[in-house]
């Protein structure tokens, strides 16, 4: 097990960009819980991130994500697999670096695109502009995913390829699971 004296390890990144999948890998290997944020949203509010959207909007679920940010406070380390927009509020930029380390999982859109297109059920590709709003969204939010303490070049890794460059990147010279 490596421990992390600086509390969580936060990956974000875009839909599709692999947080929840790498964020298995990576947890497994460090010995450490995961933690799919969105899942917790949804075990909090009672329902799917889809229906979150429908009835509720998308401010209601960044709401629920900020509340949950504030829900890991004095938790032992863990991984954390945010939601594609959670960088959208400074606020929760700012709280993710207090609680520990953040971690941008970037990927081209050259790859995300089919991915996001093979997954389906994603709220943001339902609406009017359809994959154009999509990429909007991405380019929008990529000067946010930068200002991560780490960045990590995902193209044509696989989730254990990723894992380890975290691991190599946040504990160098230490001792590596």
């Amino acid at each position: 097990m490596v421990s992390d004296s600086r509390g969580h390890i936060f990956l974000t990144g875009f839909m599709g960009a692999g947080k929840t999948t790498v964020g298995r890998v990576l947890a497994e290997r460090l010995g450490w819980d995961f933690l799919d944020l969105d899942r917790f949203i949804e075990g909090r509010v009672g329902c799917g991130i889809p229906e979150i959207f429908a009835t509720q909007g998308e401010g209601a679920f960044r709401d629920a994500e900020s509340q949950a940010l504030h829900a890991l406070s004095g938790d032992p380390p863990r991984v954390v697999a945010t939601g594609g927009g959670i960088v959208g509020r400074e606020e929760n930029r700012r709280r993710m670096r207090e609680l520990g380390r953040v971690v941008f999982l970037d990927l081209p859109w050259a790859e995300l695109l089919p991915r996001l297109q093979s997954e389906g059920g994603r709220p943001l590709a339902t609406g009017e502009g359809g994959w154009e709003t999509v990429r909007q969204r991405w380019e929008a939010r990529l000067p946010l995913y930068r200002e991560a303490e780490l960045r990590i070049a995902c193209a044509g890794l696989t989730p254990a390829e990723i894992a380890h460059r975290i691991i190599l990147a946040l504990h160098p010279g230490g001792d590596h699971p």
